[in-house]
């Protein structure tokens, strides 16, 4: 590894670090670009142990081919002192045998074990991209603040971090002092669009497989069944318009998987409200799809996105939806309102305001010329906002500027 003023790389090697290679935004955001920025960097990307209830994303590497990943099987979400042990130093090993010039972290623990194995290895360059944060909303108050101090100890061995709001900038920097704003650069997430030629054979197929009619307004929840997604409260809102049905028939999809499907479930059951894992019927009009692969069906088969998180950084599934040409209807946390415009491309309510979300909702589902308009309107806000090219070339220049400063000469 060379760092001296008189060094002259040509193509700096670069580590990228996730926490796990699954369905989600991480991989969904990073693979592609790491795929394009290939032609200026040697890449190698690390990526940890998925949950159980997790699909890797085979189709990304299918698309995108060539781009090495090795997997660090000791890396995992849970905390294990022994086994994070363990994948320290295979991290560890691992940036050293690539001579890394660049480590980029993503999520919170591949960033920790990430940043502090590049800092023990001499690596110029430590990056951290914060996707959300863990401050408030997934853990306890008391394991909140122990996350945010750990969170300033290792930024002291940042380099820079990435933020992929202003907002989020304005909160890492001011709210919870985790870097000061110097350190923080934003780059927006950028969506890898396709082609929309077979939107309509992509359409079809999805709501032939779930059994929907022409007149079924399809409503979808994307995301891990966590704690921080709120399905109780997406399950009070499917009640309300279950209560009082809306004047197009609602079906609701429950698009992913995780932790708490299975109370989920017993919710809808008491409740009352059947659902299914297999279609949309005149009484059952809620579906768990579990984890799809091909999204591309799933936002031209939906009509209608929801989100109901209690926190966000800058949710995908929302900028996914705008490049599909489908409105959204979502809580105000986070980053959410840099991803849309309020009564324009869609709807915002206050966290746990089922009243407003559900009349809002019910005004999508009613009005299909007011879905277009939206929908044309996010269209292109969308692919303003959050091109691939724009991030792809915004990614490159941040780390040439690094290297720069670190005396390397390109």
């Amino acid at each position: 590894m060379q760092s001296s003023e008189s060094s002259v790389v040509k193509r700096a090697k670069l580590l990228i670090i996730l926490n796990r290679f699954v369905i989600g935004g991480q991989a969904v955001d990073t693979i592609p670009l790491a795929w394009y920025l290939t032609k200026h960097f040697e890449i190698l990307i690390l990526y940890g142990e998925k949950e159980k209830d997790e699909i890797e994303p085979v189709f990304l590497l299918e698309q995108y081919p060539g781009l090495r990943l090795k997997k660090i099987k000791h890396l995992r979400r849970s905390i294990n002192p022994i086994i994070d042990i363990f994948a320290f130093f295979s991290v560890l090993s691992a940036i050293i045998s690539f001579k890394s010039d660049i480590v980029h972290t993503h999520g919170a623990k591949s960033g920790f074990i990430g940043r502090l194995a590049a800092w023990f290895a001499g690596v110029p360059v430590i990056v951290h991209t914060f996707h959300g944060h863990f401050f408030h909303s997934y853990f306890s108050k008391t394991v909140s603040i122990g996350i945010a101090l750990v969170e300033r100890m290792i930024g002291k061995i940042t380099t820079s971090a990435v933020a992929l709001s202003e907002l989020q900038k304005i909160e890492l920097a001011g709210k919870y002092k985790i870097l000061p704003s110097s350190k923080i650069s934003i780059i927006p997430l950028g969506f890898a669009s396709e082609e929309h030629n077979d939107s309509i054979s992509w359409r079809t197929s999805f709501r032939n497989k779930y059994g929907l009619t022409a007149d079924d307004v399809a409503i979808g929840l994307v995301g891990r069944i966590v704690p921080v997604k709120n399905h109780p409260f997406f399950i009070n809102v499917v009640e309300e318009l279950t209560n009082q049905p809306t004047n197009n028939p609602a079906a609701f999809f429950i698009v992913g998987d995780g932790d708490l499907r299975n109370q989920v479930e017993k919710d809808f059951k008491q409740k009352n409200i059947p659902f299914s894992d297999r279609c949309i019927t005149e009484e059952n009009r809620v579906v768990f799809t579990s984890w799809l692969t091909k999204m591309n069906e799933v936002m031209s088969g939906l009509d209608i996105i929801v989100l109901t998180s209690l926190n966000e950084g800058t949710p995908l599934s929302i900028i996914e939806a705008h490049f599909f040409k489908k409105p959204v209807v979502s809580t105000n946390v986070g980053g959410v309102k840099d991803t849309m415009i309020d009564g324009t491309t869609g709807f915002l309510s206050e966290s746990h305001d089922v009243t407003t979300f559900t009349t809002k909702l019910r005004l999508l589902i009613e009005d299909k010329p007011l879905r277009d308009k939206m929908g044309e309107e996010a269209y292109k806000f969308a692919t303003a906002k959050f091109s691939k090219q724009k991030e792809i070339d915004t990614t490159r220049d941040f780390y040439f500027k690094l290297l720069k400063e670190k005396g390397y000469s390109l």
